[in-house]
């Protein structure tokens, strides 16, 4: 009988109703994703991890990626006080001279304007128009001690022998209970602020953590979080977790790509603006949570203890002050108006306040921590930070896609520069054989037009032969050049070579050549020549 529980006590904590084993992950070389996994047993049919279907978004090209961005290496003195005029000592008969010394101060900057008839009228009726809570705070500071008090009293056929400060404490002295009605004071002045402060602080927790409970985007962004880890994580010891704390969302940047230039932040935001764009706004539904944040619940709670505490002292003062003394005391008629009316917003803060608890308690239950060991506001913190950063994560990626567009444009244009230049090298190239081989053909072209007297144009044949100055000297002097070679050319020959070679150099230069006889070209020859002319110029 003990063989059943003992396998059960091996196979760990039995899962909920519902709730399937997570899938194991083999051959995975990946970073590591550091969370902190929520242990099983905590996993409950109503927190959200019982309810994540992360398998539904698995795909091979998304494993893939994972593998390839996210690779695992290879191991490898202040100044100087107001001066203020000392009294001499003897000037004082009950107070000290620090105390004179701190009056004086009051009464030349906040009661500055008011006599001291005036100020004890305002603390007799509770009128505090014209007394600010800081100034009523540095009364009490300020205030003598019961037994100076007492002497102070003693000296009213002394009262114009007094110096300023032992006159006005003298007024003071003489004010009933002029303490715990100055406390009631400034307890009133304070308690409509705190109140206006407390009221908007406790619904921003509260709408947060409703928030938090129903964002279905921020739900599936978690769940895509624990697919990724998850994968990453096979084959160590947070592999096949239910769940994970949410402060390891502040950790996400920390885990690296292979090319140290992003990191899974940055391929969070990438992967749910291109494959779910559906959830990448998840901050939009958490627009009370910056504000929550802020809320310190050791503060509330501080706050509203020190309110309980004010209005039990006050419903105790009331008590003395059943039958005022003067007609200008109206301490017990304000302060009996301001007790009900106190009471009844002290209530409704202080269940606001409890009801806040239990919100923050819940949402951290939710997600599977202990709400005694999770602090509030670094739970909302946490979240906040991971939406900050991630929208940050958003605006890099799109500077980096930017970047990479103007990369590609660059070195595009470059590589079109590049074949440009190839082209025209080529072209030069191929312009150079071109010309060689069409060189050859014109000289060949020429050359025949030269033999046939193609080359000779009209406008040669009709001019008259062009008489040299000194012919006769040219002619003996090519005889005798003809004798002394001893060419053995006819003299015919010798004549239409030497004609032919002028012929060359006229065409060549754009001259105009003479040729003996009258042979008539015909016209086909003509263009020919002049065709084999323009050809070997553009050579």
């Amino acid at each position: 009988p003990r063989a059943p529980a003992a396998r059960a006590a091996r196979r760990g904590p039995q899962l909920p109703e519902g709730v399937q084993k997570k899938k194991t992950y083999t051959g995975v070389s990946t970073k590591k994703l550091n969370w902190s996994a929520i242990p099983v047993k905590n996993i409950q049919k109503t927190t959200f991890w019982a309810k994540t279907k992360e398998l539904e978004m698995e795909s091979p090209d998304l494993l893939e990626s994972l593998s390839e961005e996210f690779a695992a290496k290879v191991a490898k003195e202040t100044g100087p006080a107001l001066a203020v005029a000392k009294k001499k000592v003897k000037e004082l008969k009950v107070i000290d001279p620090k105390a004179s010394q701190n009056f004086g101060i009051l009464l030349n900057s906040s009661l500055k304007g008011l006599t001291f008839e005036e100020l004890r009228i305002l603390i007799l009726k509770c009128d505090d128009s014209s007394l600010s809570p800081s100034v009523m705070e540095s009364l009490l500071r300020f205030l003598p001690s019961g037994e100076d008090m007492a002497s102070l009293r003693l000296l009213k056929d002394e009262y114009d022998e007094l110096c300023t400060a032992e006159q006005f404490a003298f007024m003071l002295s003489n004010i009933p209970r002029i303490e715990p009605r100055l406390q009631a004071m400034v307890f009133k002045k304070k308690f409509f602020e705190e109140a206006k402060e407390i009221k908007p602080d406790l619904t921003y927790v509260i709408a947060a953590c409703e928030e938090l409970k129903t964002s279905e985007k921020f739900g599936k962004c978690l769940e895509l979080i624990l697919l990724i880890g998850n994968y990453m994580n096979s084959g160590s010891r947070n592999a096949e977790s239910y769940g994970f704390k949410l402060n390891f969302l502040t950790k996400l940047q920390n885990t690296k790509a292979h090319d140290n230039r992003s990191n899974m932040l940055h391929f969070l935001a990438n992967l749910l603006e291109n494959r779910y764009p559906q959830w990448v706004n998840f901050r939009d539904d958490l627009r009370n949570l910056e504000k929550a944040r802020r809320v310190s619940d050791d503060q509330l709670s501080k706050q509203l203890r020190g309110m309980k505490k004010s209005l039990t002292n006050l419903k105790k003062e009331l008590e003395f002050h059943k039958n005022p003394e003067s007609i200008d005391d109206r301490f017990g008629t304000e302060m009996n108006a301001f007790l009900e009316y106190a009471n009844d917003e002290y209530e409704k803060l202080e269940a606001t306040y409890t009801n806040m608890g239990k919100c923050v308690a819940e949402i951290i239950s939710f997600y599977g921590e202990d709400p005694k060991k999770t602090n509030a506001e670094e739970f909302f913190s946490d979240i906040v930070t991971f939406c900050n950063d991630f929208e940050t994560a958003r605006v890099e990626n799109a500077k980096m896609k930017e970047a990479k567009k103007r990369e590609e444009k660059q070195k595009e244009l470059k590589e079109k520069e590049k074949r440009r230049k190839e082209q025209k090298e080529k072209e030069r190239k191929d312009f150079i054989i071109d010309q060689q081989g069409e060189g050859e053909g014109v000289l060949d072209d020429l050359m025949d037009a030269l033999k046939t007297g193609q080359a000779y144009n009209r406008d040669n044949r009709r001019q008259k032969p062009r008489q040299n100055r000194d012919g006769g000297k040219q002619n003996r002097n090519l005889q005798r050049g003809r004798s002394q070679t001893g060419n053995s050319q006819s003299p015919r020959n010798k004549s239409n070579s030497d004609n032919q070679t002028d012929a060359l150099d006229s065409i060549l230069n754009n001259t105009p050549t003479s040729r003996p006889g009258r042979q008539r070209a015909n016209t086909r020859g003509e263009s020919k020549a002049s065709e084999a002319l323009q050809r070997v110029r553009a050579l």
